[in-house]
């Protein structure tokens, strides 16, 4: 994770935005919410509590927090292998933004 130190004093966006809980919140919203789509909740009903934190911790890495997604539960590549196996169409991925 980049801190403030390393940033010459500026925060990064994980940072400002207040932290790990600040990115576990919404991912748990959305996980909870999608279960009740028609499209969506067959994708996602076996999805594990685990699973939701693994994406929590790959947003908050994005926005500069700590790196533990990328060091400890996964990477990039096997991420998107994971998503290409869900045959995911333009549906899906339109009806997941609207949560």
């Amino acid at each position: 994770m980049l801190n403030e130190r390393e940033t010459n004093g500026i925060p990064t966006l994980y940072e400002w935005a207040g932290g790990m809980a600040v990115f576990e919140k919404p991912t748990d919203v959305f996980y909870k919410k999608v279960l009740h789509d028609s499209l969506l909740e067959p994708v996602f009903k076996h999805m594990s509590a685990q699973h939701q934190l693994h994406v929590a911790h790959f947003i908050a890495e994005v926005f500069g927090g700590p790196s533990i997604y990328s060091t400890e539960e996964g990477n990039h590549f096997k991420m998107k292998q994971k998503h290409l196996a869900k045959h995911l169409t333009e549906q899906h991925r339109k009806d997941g933004l609207n949560f």
